[in-house]
């Protein structure tokens, strides 16, 4: 189309102007990016659908978004960040069989790959002929991690680009989990070549292996299934069963010995600092506590009135936030555990009425790395979303709007 240029016009002096009292000025950007898992189309109820992988920066201020894909077409991935947070292990399913589809349901088998942050670009790791993998772990030098492919414990050197075997147990292994320090792996498997995991049911053991003297140490000999959650400084760990007969409980690597916590479904996080266990019970009406390792003492933090999720800390260990989801409201709070104090920071959306899909209305994430802002899920009857709210003064921002999809997956908020 033609173009006109328009001549230029004068500009008038400036003259000073005044800003009203009440403009609000807007909040800086968060720091860092946040790194998700996600299909972007409706759910689809044949089952399980390929993925991408997304980044989320922040613009110039709160509340601007730049997303971007930088992985399409990821069936059955699985994200597990190194300990120095440069780096991604990434599991995936492929064609394996040659029929044209890749199942993570089927004969496909998959593999693991490296994804540097660096640079993005994807390595294939391994060449294993299974599609049993059971996730990986790093070790705190983050250039080494293992993997379990059924009894087998493998370890994978970054270095020399070698998979070895490490350790092989009776049973299938469910999970592992390396010390911070990494002279412990602490270990969920079967208690025998022929007995799986039921769940609710005691068919699971734990055991330490210690790397020094090269021992395998039982801690539990006869348990349901189990989640390893280590303490900072790899003096402890926290174990929740999947069975509501043992709940949640602690063990030292001096004695082994148990403690238990709780005797039914728990959430629990450790203190980035380790002074504190932080668990959260669901019987009755739902508490928040806080454990001491120093003198095995336990705290009533919150006495709450419905479901209390996942307790999650800021960087400087001082804040929790949890979500309170009652029958007829939700309500992300934040607990000063210096001060022992509670405030409502926000208030998030009604509980799906019944017969709505099976979900809460709010779901702790993370904290941003500087401990300003908190990450967040939000379902309500018609819209569900991640959003952030900002710590001191509770103003909220949506990040991403995923009504009709499935819930973003493998959630991480790097510095």
């Amino acid at each position: 189309m033609p173009t006109s240029t328009v001549a230029p016009t004068n500009t008038l002096p400036s003259q000073p102007t005044t800003t009203p009292a009440n403009t609000p000025i807007p909040l800086p950007p968060p720091p860092g990016q946040i790194v998700f898992l996600w299909n972007p189309e409706p759910v689809d109820p044949t089952g399980p659908q390929p993925q991408n992988l997304y980044f989320i920066a922040p613009g110039n201020v709160a509340g601007e978004w730049g997303l971007e894909t930088t992985l399409t077409e990821l069936h059955g991935a699985d994200l597990h960040l190194s300990p120095d947070n440069t780096k991604f292990t990434l599991r995936q399913f492929e064609d394996t069989n040659e029929d044209g589809i890749i199942s993570v349901q089927g004969t496909d088998l998959s593999n693991i790959y490296l994804y540097p942050l660096s640079d993005k670009a994807l390595t294939r790791l391994t060449d294993v002929k299974t599609n049993d993998f059971v996730e990986v772990t790093w070790l705190p030098d983050s250039q080494q991690f293992t993997y379990a492919v059924e009894k087998d414990i493998y370890l994978f050197d970054l270095e020399d680009s070698a998979s070895n075997k490490y350790l092989s147990l009776p049973g299938r292994i469910h999970d592992h989990q390396w010390s911070p320090d990494g002279y412990w792996l602490a270990i969920v498997s079967g208690l025998s070549d022929e007995t799986g995991s039921a769940p609710g049911g005691e068919s699971d053991r734990l055991d330490l292996y210690d790397v020094e003297t090269n021992r395998v140490l039982t801690v539990i000999s006869k348990l349901g299934g189990s989640r390893i959650n280590w303490s900072p400084d790899s003096q402890w760990f926290a174990f929740s069963h999947d069975s509501s007969n043992l709940g949640l409980s602690v063990a030292s690597i001096n004695d082994l010995a148990s403690i238990q916590l709780s005797s039914g479904l728990s959430f629990a996080s450790w203190s980035p600092d380790g002074q504190w266990l932080a668990f959260t019970t669901q019987i009755g009406t739902g508490n928040l506590y806080l454990w001491n390792p120093d003198t095995l003492s336990t705290e009533l933090l919150l006495e709450g009135y419905g479901r209390v999720s996942q307790p999650i800390w800021s960087p400087d260990s001082r804040y929790l936030a949890i979500a309170l989801n009652a029958e007829e409201e939700s309500n992300l709070l934040v607990v000063d555990v210096n001060n022992k104090t509670t405030s409502t920071l926000l208030i998030g959306p009604k509980p799906v009425p019944e017969p709505g899909p099976a979900r809460w209305p709010l779901e702790m994430l993370s904290w941003s790395p500087d401990g300003q802002w908190i990450l967040f899920e939000a379902s309500g009857e018609d819209k569900r979303t991640f959003s952030i709210v900002n710590h001191t003064n509770g103003e909220s921002f949506v990040v991403l709007d995923f009504t009709g999809t499935a819930a973003p997956e493998n959630v991480y908020w790097l510095p």
